[in-house]
């Protein structure tokens, strides 16, 4: 199933939700269930396959759709320079990937969707903002008209695990002798 067959079925799960209201999730996943069962190719789909059909639709609705799934994934920054020209970083090697976004107006409303999490604005008249997700990944935004080729948003996302010395020795961040220093210095202080 190709990204515009899925955004086919998109189309039909948000016909069906009842817009007067916010559904919960509960109904969500039983629409997009209903939905993907619907589609003449579900006899033909392994269980995992409508799992993965069944949460791109889910994230693109709720979510943050192609970030999300970037976020799950090992990298460390998600570069978006317009909607067709998404990068990621990974190991520090920067690769483009060939997911795009739907339009401008997707991204643009992913981007609202962020910064509204934590009460911010970004606008044309105020086209700059800084912000962080829930998992405390830093985020970037800059929109036209600063921004020329349509709306820029850079995500850098934190290591689950810290920083230890040992990690910077290996690195060679830190010689062996500054760090037993350090650790001298630190003991000794409290």
């Amino acid at each position: 199933m190709n990204k515009s067959e899925i955004e086919q079925l998109r189309g039909l799960v948000i016909e069906r939700v009842d817009m007067s209201r916010e559904p919960d999730d509960s109904e969500l996943h039983e629409i997009i269930d209903s939905v993907i069962e619907k589609n003449q190719d579900y006899r033909y789909m392994s269980i995992k396959k409508r799992q993965i059909i069944h949460k791109k639709i889910y994230s693109s609705i709720r979510g943050l759709g192609i970030i999300e799934e970037l976020l799950e994934e090992p990298i460390t920054e998600i570069m978006i320079n317009g909607p067709n020209n998404i990068f990621v970083e990974k190991k520090g090697r920067i690769n483009k990937i060939d997911e795009r976004f739907e339009s401008e107006n997707r991204l643009n409303d992913i981007i609202q969707q962020i910064v509204a999490k934590t009460n911010r604005r970004v606008n044309e008249s105020n086209p700059i903002v800084d912000t962080r997700l829930e998992d405390g990944s830093r985020v970037n935004v800059i929109l036209p008209p600063i921004a020329l080729e349509g709306p820029i948003v850079t995500i850098r996302k934190f290591s689950k695990r810290g920083i230890t010395i040992d990690d910077m020795i290996s690195w060679g961040t830190i010689s062996k002798e500054a760090a037993d220093f350090l650790k001298m210095a630190v003991i000794i202080f409290l």
